[in-house]
């Protein structure tokens, strides 16, 4: 075979192969030709049935949304109708389910209609957000433009307090949620955040600065006297800077207490910056003798419930006072009253008016009975005692006329002596509150000695106890237990 005879039967199979793919490729294209004819059909027969079929439709409704809160819920402005796509009949659309537009949260409602014997429900989601940031208000510093409100920041970076409040409509005072940023180009940032998440952002320039020395809070009383021989422990200082906080204060000064005098005890305090401050406390000592300005305090009718609190507070200040007891109460604190230091005389056993003041020997039964005791709880003997009701009251007269008298002179025969009082604090009768006690104690004193009544049965009576104190040596009194030598402060007998 020569070479034109095959350069022919190579160009006819190479059309053969050219008509064999253009014929696969035509059968593809029909191929895919019917296949979209049939989606189309069916898309057109889907929208058809859609539009066609009598069903309920909805227009115009949100079926998820969000409300402000205390906002105005909206009913929505869609409809509801029976038909076809192309014949709808209008029908009446009912709304159920209830929305609290002051609670933030989630809530349901649902969408219904009826035709004839049908009836269609759908349920919305409505959600009552809080979308307002909260109201920052930061007192005279709103009132400057921007570029005028400064506010000075510590070298440590620490912000100063700022006169500043923050409210916000939900969550309401968010003040101590503020938060105080030094950005450390001159910038301070403030910012408050809600619950939701809205948050409140300004500005204002920071002065790098700390001008100011440490305060200083000297703990209990600036001035105070105490006795000649009594036991003195200072209260010490506490020191807050407006930068470093909490500072450290060195104590000078040293107190004599057997020693009369007035003594100053020095507190000194510095912060990192070197700003340094001082404060005082002056002690006086003074010797009972030489003391214009007594007061016995003097408790009756315990031990009871408040008499473990009362001894607390004395020991705080270093007080001690007398005890007239009676029967009642644990002997713990009777043990506890002597241990501190305190005088435990006698009130009666039994307090009991109609028992005691009957005859002279029921009074010494009940007076020797209460003796026993506290010799018993403490081994001392005391001889100081107390009549119930006084030396001068006149209820006894209802059980015996004259035992008054008789009793004040056979107890001294008896190795006793009689205390009464020269300053009622009302709380066996008139008074009823801390303040009324207070007041009544103080406005009685003055120059001289004072022998106060008080009992510690009463808690309301406790309770004025460190204020009386406070103000006793804050004022140049003199706190004592009462002894034989004590000015005793008779009344006039009366029965």
């Amino acid at each position: 075979m020569n070479k034109s005879k095959l350069a022919d039967e190579e160009t006819k199979l190479v059309e053969a192969s050219d008509n064999e793919n253009t014929n696969k490729g035509q059968k593809r294209l029909k191929a895919w030709v019917i296949v979209l004819i049939g989606l189309s059909a069916a898309l057109i027969s889907a929208v058809g049935a859609w539009a066609l079929t009598p069903k309920f439709r909805f227009f115009g409704f949100s079926w998820e949304k969000n409300v402000e809160y205390e906002g105005e819920l909206v009913i929505e402005n869609g409809e509801v109708c029976f038909g076809t796509f192309l014949s709808c009949e209008r029908l009446d659309m009912e709304m159920s389910g209830e929305v609290d537009m002051e609670e933030l949260g989630e809530y349901k409602v649902q969408y219904s209609a009826h035709f004839k014997n049908r009836h269609v429900e759908r349920e919305a989601t409505i959600r009552v957000v809080d979308t307002t940031p909260p109201e920052l208000e930061l007192a005279d510093l709103d009132e400057l433009g921007e570029s005028e409100r400064k506010v000075l920041v510590c070298p440590n970076g620490k912000i100063p307090q700022i006169k500043m409040k923050a409210e916000d409509r939900h969550d309401g005072d968010l003040t101590d949620r503020i938060e105080t940023m030094f950005d450390g180009n001159g910038m301070v940032i403030i910012a408050v955040s809600d619950e939701s998440g809205n948050r409140t952002i300004k500005t204002v320039v920071g002065l790098v600065e700390d001008a100011l020395a440490p305060e200083i809070n000297v703990n209990g009383l600036e001035a105070k006297t105490i006795v000649r021989g009594s036991e003195y422990e200072d209260e010490g200082a506490t020191a807050v800077d407006n930068c470093d906080g909490d500072v450290d204060v060195a104590t000078e000064g040293t107190i004599n207490t057997n020693e009369p005098g007035e003594y100053i005890m020095k507190y000194k305090a510095k912060d990192e910056t070197g700003n340094e401050s001082e404060k005082y406390r002056t002690v006086k000592v003074v010797s009972p003798e030489d003391s214009n300005r007594i007061v016995y305090l003097t408790f009756d009718d315990g031990p009871g419930e408040h008499t473990g609190r009362l001894l607390d507070i004395l020991a705080k200040y270093g007080v001690k006072v007398t005890f007239f007891v009676t029967g009642r109460g644990d002997d713990a604190l009777i043990k506890r009253e002597y241990d501190e230091g305190h005088t435990v005389a006698l009130h009666t056993n039994s307090h009991d008016y109609a028992y005691v003041y009957s005859s002279v020997g029921n009074y010494f039964a009940d007076l020797y009975a209460i003796r026993d005791r506290v010799k018993r709880i403490t081994g001392y003997e005391p001889t100081l005692i107390r009549f119930p009701g006084g030396s001068s009251n006149t209820i006894s007269a209802q059980y015996q006329r004259g035992i008054m008298s008789e009793l004040v002179g056979e107890v001294g025969r008896r190795g006793f002596q009689y205390v009464d009082w020269n300053v009622s604090s009302g709380d066996a009768g008139g008074a009823s509150t801390a303040d009324q006690v207070y007041n009544n104690v103080v406005s009685r004193l003055g120059d001289g000695r004072y022998v106060v009544l008080q009992h510690d049965i009463k808690g309301f009576s406790v309770d004025a106890v460190e204020r009386i104190i406070q103000y006793g040596q804050a004022n140049g009194y003199v706190f004592l237990p009462m002894t034989a030598e004590s000015f005793l402060a008779h009344h006039g007998v009366n029965n």
